[in-house]
């Protein structure tokens, strides 16, 4: 349909979107059209809503920002705050529109509605109840504790009316709608009732945005340093040095080009890239015309031991007449000799053969042939290629709509017992577990020909942008231990994610509807699916934890992080995102929250585990994907707090939500209870030492044959007042110290004042038995009367 649409948009400016329909309206519009067709004539709710648009000021339970928490994060990072979750604004966040209507519970709680008011700030959704009562954390239900946080605006996927059929879509009066659901990114839903005609025209206005720049992100008050340095988290020359690669100084079989510095080579690929220093810029160039988008083979990683190498690429450009290209051809023999030469275990030793790693199935890319793609020829002596069989981005945005319908979104029933006992295969249906296997399969695969086999891998899909970064970043986690770290890992992901350009703005669109095209896709949310399946295998041997995941996970999806916006670093800084928006990274390298208190640093080995030891082991996600499911996605926690918890925290220890958490939770616990003792004990350490044990006194014999008494009151005449140094046990003069050191001569003894009553024997009290020896009180040992010290702790009589 040619021409463009005919409406208007919110802000009265004529619409650009192209026609697609015969009523000359885009397919936004138009749908809007139809979805206004099903709303009343009258209104079916009474309630006066809020004023369109008020300031935080106007609504009492609203504090300023002043008050709010550091940093606004969606369950599981802010579910330890307890309180009243209204008083909760970030800095710059504003309230802009509010409405009357009710939260909607999913029909098999069968819950009540709770009247309320939904209020819309420049960050997110969040409903507040009428009933002061239930604006507190756990006072009604766990989905009325997400409402209350609130769900940020760019997170809302797709609106909808539980009721519409097809009949009664046909018919303006068939029936009046009174809810509306909200759909999130993150596989949530809230079901909102009331005047629809109000709600509707609300959400539709505020929760999408016509360019990124219009997100929170940019919008929010300025970041702060500590938050825009998290943008430079990455440095290439730094990274490739703790591999063994010096690309500075020429030394080495890789070297890094500025071709792209304009992006003008490769517009997707950052400006530095690492390529074969035997390969020149001419070569170089000739070998991006014949791959996709111009992404040719770089270099992502080289192993520090037997010098394999992990490239990444785009497709090549052979079309239906399977061309071949001579300078591509070359630049892979660069790539083969580079491993070679890079490893000081192969110092002579021949070209080695690569791994082309070729993610689809072969089918899609040998369709591909006919649409100017394809894959590399078999017939290269110095490579193979094999295909991994990962389905495209449209496979994965069917499998995520099934898993959502796991989660009791679709429509209630009551024989949830049969659905408990199908749950397996309910699971497997959705193939979303399938689609994990075959991406860890491959990066297995990747891993152990590198690590076992020191082969150099190219990685490449059609575009080189979804399935190649999920296995780079999965490869190298695996590998490398430092990427196993919560720095390495964030480290990776700048690295093979955003910087290699994969499409964030395009599969995530935040601020976007779902349906408004089929670009979108949960590459990302899979790859963080897989980073958790490893995790759950090797608990000790990531120094994040599955709330961190979690913690990107939402971050992805709110618009409130530059990290994951826009589709590639010319288009980042095109909007400016260093400049202007705050960094996840900082967040998360700061919070204690995603440490893994099972991380042993000391394991730095690969991880190459038998392919059924992980891929029979893939299970779903459920405290991710069904945070906002009516039935609870795992057994509660122990509320009991861990041992040492409550010595720690002063009482204030918070419930866990689950098992994992709950032994998270205990060691953590444990940890800090170590650090407080040792903490204790360096403090202690550090005192000023401990004058040395005063010379022994000539004492008259101690032994004879009178009373116990009357020797305690002979001791006490040929001795000054004494005090107990609680230290270390000893007594001695209260007189200046150098007095103190020294043993008391016959004449001091002389001039002693003779006490007029007797002091009590001080701790700790000997026990002095009659005969040829004595026992030391405080180690028990019986010693000779002659030895005036006790010969195991030195300690005198008295």
């Amino acid at each position: 349909m040619a021409g463009t649409c005919s409406a208007t948009t919110h802000t009265g400016a004529r619409c650009t979107s192209p026609a697609t329909d015969s009523s000359g309206q885009c397919s936004h519009h138009a749908r809007m059209s139809r979805i206004m067709a099903l709303a009343p004539k009258s209104k079916a709710f009474t309630s006066v809503s809020a004023p369109s648009s008020v300031s935080s000021a106007d609504i009492p339970s609203l504090s300023p920002s002043s008050s709010s928490s550091s940093s606004f994060d969606m369950s599981p990072l802010n579910s330890t705050l307890s309180g009243d979750y209204s008083l909760l604004l970030l800095p710059g966040e504003t309230v802009v529109h509010s409405v009357t209507c009710s939260f909607v519970f999913p029909a098999a709680l069968t819950l009540p509605e709770i009247p309320g008011t939904l209020y819309i700030t420049s960050f997110r959704l969040r409903f507040e109840p009428q009933s002061a009562s239930l604006r507190t954390s756990g006072g009604f239900h766990r989905l009325l504790d997400v409402a209350l946080r609130g769900m940020p605006r760019a997170a809302v996927a797709r609106l909808s009316y539980p009721q519409a059929t097809v009949s009664a879509s046909r018919s303006i009066n068939a029936y009046t709608p009174t809810r509306l659901v909200v759909k999130f990114k993150d596989l949530r839903s809230w079901t909102l009732g009331g005047d629809v005609t109000r709600l509707l025209p609300a959400l539709n206005r505020y929760a999408y945005v016509d360019t990124p720049l219009n997100l929170f992100a940019f919008t929010s008050i300025g970041a702060m340093q500590e938050d825009l340095q998290g943008h430079a988290l990455y440095d290439l020359y730094e990274d490739f040095a703790r591999m063994g690669v010096a690309l500075r100084d020429g030394s080495s079989p890789y070297r890094v080009t500025e071709l792209n510095a304009s992006f003008g080579m490769c517009p997707t690929y950052p400006r530095e890239l690492v390529v074969p220093a035997a390969a020149s810029d001419s070569e170089v160039g000739a070998v991006a015309s014949f791959r996709s988008k111009g992404r040719l083979p770089i270099c992502s990683y080289v192993h520090a031991q037997n010098g394999a190498a992990l490239w990444r690429c785009a497709q090549p450009k052979r079309g239906i007449l399977h061309t071949q290209n001579p300078a591509d051809e070359q630049y892979l023999l660069h790539i083969a000799r580079a491993a070679s030469g890079s490893s000081s275990l192969y110092p002579g030793s021949p070209t080695r053969r690569i791994w082309i790693a070729d993610c689809r199935p072969e089918l899609n890319a040998r369709v591909n042939n006919l649409t100017g793609g394809g894959t590399e020829s078999g017939n290269l002596a110095h490579a193979r290629v094999s295909f991994l069989n990962i389905g495209n981005i449209h496979a994965m945005r069917e499998s995520i709509e099934a898993v959502r319908g796991l989660g009791g979104f679709t429509a209630p029933t009551s024989n949830t017992e049969s659905i408990d006992l199908s749950w397996g295969s309910r699971v497997e249906d959705t193939k979303w577990l399938s689609h994990v296997r075959r991406v860890l399969s491959g990066a297995l695969q990747v891993a152990r020909a590198m690590e076992a086999q020191a082969t150099t891998v190219v990685v490449h899909c059609s575009d080189g942008w979804d399935r190649t970064a999920q296995l780079c970043g999965l490869a190298q986690l695996l590998i490398d231990a430092h990427y196993r770290t919560r720095r390495g890992f964030l480290e990776v992901i700048e690295k093979e994610w955003v910087r290699a350009g994969h499409k964030f703005q395009d599969r995530v669109a935040p601020g976007k509807a779902e349906d408004d095209d089929d670009q979108q896709a949960p590459i990302f949310l899979q790859f963080l699916d897989c980073v958790w399946q490893i995790i759950r295998i090797y608990p000790t041997y990531f120094e994040f934890n599955e709330r961190m995941l979690e913690a990107m996970a939402d971050a992805l999806f709110s618009g409130k992080y530059g990290s994951f916006l826009g589709n590639c670093e010319r288009e980042r800084a095109a909007w400016g995102v260093r400049e202007r928006t705050p960094s996840l990274y900082a967040l998360l390298l700061q919070d204690d929250r995603f440490m893994n208190p099972f991380y042993r640093a000391s394991s730095t080995g690969a991880l190459l585990p038998d392919a059924p030891a992980v891929l029979r082991q893939a299970t779903l996600w459920t405290s991710y994907y069904f945070r906002g499911a009516p039935f609870p996605a795992s057994p509660a926690g122990n509320p009991t707090p861990p041992i040492y918890a409550t010595d720690i925290t002063g009482g204030d220890s918070v419930p866990s939500s689950g098992g994992q958490e709950d032994m998270e939770n205990a060691m953590t616990a444990a940890l800090r209870r170590i650090r407080q003792l040792e903490e204790e004990l360096r403090t202690a350490t550090t005192e000023p030492s401990t004058p040395s044990r005063p010379a022994p006194v000539s004492y008259p014999p101690l032994y004879s044959p009178t009373s116990e008494t009357d020797l305690s009151a002979r001791i006490q005449q040929n001795s000054q007042p004494e005090t107990t140094n609680q230290a270390n046990g000893y007594h001695h003069s209260s007189s200046n110290d150098e007095d103190a050191y020294a043993a008391p001569t016959a004449s001091a003894l002389a001039q002693a004042p003779t006490p007029t009553t007797l002091s009590p024997a001080p701790a700790p009290i000997q026990s002095i038995q009659q005969g040829a020896t004595w026992t030391c009180s405080l180690c028990t040992k019986t010693n000779a009367a002659n030895v005036l010290q006790c010969v195991v702790c030195g300690r005198t009589p008295r």
